[in-house]
């Protein structure tokens, strides 16, 4: 049986074209820079999951996030009565989860909740007008979060040992500076 797993598992690396494991084989810039540069890419998508956590433990809903903005920080429109924007502002913290076909990105996040209506304008789409009729009033609210670590799969990449690993390669801020997390051991 485990003959056969190897063989199928070779023939989908063959076919894709799945690159071997180059985090932890690089030097560390190179490395932090090939999973900085799948997280930058990954954090443009539509969709994510937001994580935040409560008294009754943590909960999470799919979000459309904005592009991220400089430092990559990724701004969610939501209300200011929700379960996300009160345990953001109880915390400070929030964890994002973007997830597809090819990749796989967390980012932990220290979470800011934005009220003013200043923010509030500016981190509006024309389509929130169905749930909030009224326009970016005080009905309206923004959770700012700011990535200070980042765990990273994506094999197409060269991020997760070969051919299909199961461990994210991790980086995190430290200093105004990404680092690989646990330097010395392969983060993958």
């Amino acid at each position: 049986m485990l003959n056969w797993l190897e063989r199928q598992v070779a023939a989908i690396v063959r076919a894709k074209g799945l690159r071997k494991n180059r985090v932890g084989h690089e030097t560390h810039d190179e490395s932090v820079a090939r999973i900085l540069a799948v997280a930058t890419k990954r954090l443009r998508s539509r969709l994510c999951t937001l994580i935040t956590t409560g008294p009754d433990g943590p909960t999470a809903r799919v979000v459309m996030p904005f592009p991220p903005t400089s430092g990559l920080t990724v701004h969610v429109a939501t209300s200011p009565t929700s379960t996300k924007f009160r345990q953001a502002a109880a915390t400070g913290k929030a964890v994002l989860v973007y997830s597809g076909w090819r990749s796989a990105v967390t980012a932990y996040c220290h979470a800011d909740t934005l009220d003013s209506l200043e923010d509030r304008r500016r981190w509006w789409r024309p389509f929130f007008f169905a749930y909030w009729p009224d326009g970016p009033g005080d009905n309206t609210a923004v959770i700012r979060c700011r990535p200070y670590a980042f765990e990273v799969f994506a094999p197409d990449a060269g991020v997760g040992p070969a051919p299909l690993g199961l461990r994210a390669g991790r980086i995190e801020l430290e200093n105004d500076h990404w680092r690989l997390a646990n330097e010395g051991a392969s983060p993958c």
